[in-house]
């Protein structure tokens, strides 16, 4: 079968009045008849190729499946030998333990199979670590005590702080309390000076030696007195007729007012100067002591009838004494002595009289006169000694008194 142009090809060269128009058809139909062939060569190649190409692109994919299928098994691969790995770790390390106690098994059988030289200094160093062990021990215990010691000591010594403190405001609180008190008493004694100025009109000299009376008067009077080292004081001055001018009064009894007085105020003073009154332990103390000083009693009974009794060296003693009747020196008078009994006396707060039953005393005990006794207010035979008498003065018995008064002043030396 030829091909379309070849046969139109053929017709136009018969046609031709060309005489080598038969040549040329021949030649024409030798070239058509080589193509042909050609074409069907690169057909068949074509298709060769392609198949070619097919059976390639197969390959690649079974190679890429078997890839694949390597890669999976070379990481199981790969797992399997970190599992021997990890198993060959294992059981080295059950070797090397199996090893170490094999070892330690010799030692022991060894130690244990030594001859008796070798073991004794091995168990006398065990025996002697043990102990120092047990020393150890013994000084951590004992250190253990002394710190539960400490502590409890601690605790206490805090404790015992704190309850300083607590006592150290006490005391805080009442310093101030009392600064106030004794703020109060400086406004008063600047207050009682200047009524004992308008009183006297005058102003008293300091000796540094000696305590100063005030100017003397021929009635009784409120002077200041003044101690070395003590704070001055008012008292009552007078003048005796026939003992002369310038007795201080340190007691006097008239009423009974006295009677109430609590023994704390016996110490410092107490009472009115114009009625009943008590100058005071403390100041009778430093002024007896200060210098010598004679005193006189006066005694008065519901008869209206007086008596006295003086003595020449009235001494009283210290607060670490209880105030003792020191002396009281050389009697004269027409009272009687009832008061020299009394001397080395500590003066009592209370005495002790019948059915064991406390009594207030005030006094230098109860032997032979109490002047600071219970008052009565009419004449009666006291059957004990608490109350107001002076020795057998009155009829030779124990009889009350109206009245008493004891007053002092400085001995004036005759040259």
């Amino acid at each position: 079968m030829k091909p379309e142009g070849q046969n139109n090809f053929s017709q136009k060269s018969r046609s031709s009045p060309d005489s080598s128009t038969e040549n040329n058809s021949s030649s024409s139909d030798s070239e058509m008849e080589f193509v042909g062939t050609s074409a069907q060569g690169i057909l068949k190649h074509k298709n060769k190729d392609e198949r070619k190409i097919s059976e390639l692109k197969r390959m690649l994919a079974e190679t890429e499946i078997n890839l694949k299928a390597q890669q999976e098994k070379g990481s199981m691969l790969e797992n399997c030998i970190k599992d021997k790995d990890d198993l060959i770790k294992t059981l080295q390390l059950s070797i090397d333990l199996v090893s170490q106690t094999k070892e330690m098994t010799i030692q022991k059988i060894a130690i244990k199979d030594n001859d008796g030289g070798n073991r004794a200094p091995a168990h006398d160093k065990v025996v002697k670590e043990r102990k120092e062990l047990n020393m150890e021990n013994g000084k951590f215990r004992e250190g253990n005590d002394q710190i539960v010691e400490i502590e409890k000591i601690l605790k206490s010594k805090e404790e015992e702080i704190a309850r300083l403190e607590f006592k150290i405001d006490e005391s805080k609180l009442k310093i101030v309390k009392l600064e106030g008190a004794v703020k109060a008493k400086d406004e008063k004694i600047v207050k009682m000076k200047e009524i004992l100025s308008e009183y006297n009109g005058t102003e008293y000299n300091k000796d540094d030696d000696e305590f100063v009376f005030l100017g003397f008067s021929k009635v009784p009077s409120i002077k200041l007195v003044t101690l070395p080292n003590f704070e001055p004081f008012a008292s009552a001055f007078e003048d005796i007729p026939s003992a002369g001018r310038g007795w201080m009064v340190i007691q006097r009894r008239i009423d009974g007012s006295f009677d109430d007085v609590i023994s704390s105020k016996l110490k410092p003073g107490c009472g009115d100067l114009g009625g009943e009154f008590w100058l005071g332990l403390e100041k009778l103390h430093k002024m007896t002591t200060n210098r010598r000083m004679e005193l006189y009693i006066q005694l008065v009974d519901f008869d209206d009838v007086s008596a006295y009794a003086r003595y020449d060296h009235f001494v009283i003693g210290g607060a670490k004494e209880n105030y003792k009747l020191l002396c009281i020196g050389k009697y004269s008078g027409n009272a009687g002595d009832a008061f020299s009994s009394h001397i080395n006396q500590p003066f009592d707060d209370f005495n002790l009289f019948r059915s064991m039953t406390y009594h207030p005393s005030k006094w230098w005990g109860t032997m032979n006169c109490n002047l600071n006794g219970i008052y009565q207010k009419s004449k009666v035979e006291l059957l004990t000694p608490d109350g107001i008498w002076w020795g057998n003065w009155n009829l030779g018995k124990r009889i009350s008194l109206k009245s008493c008064k004891m007053l002092i002043r400085p001995v004036v030396s005759q040259v």
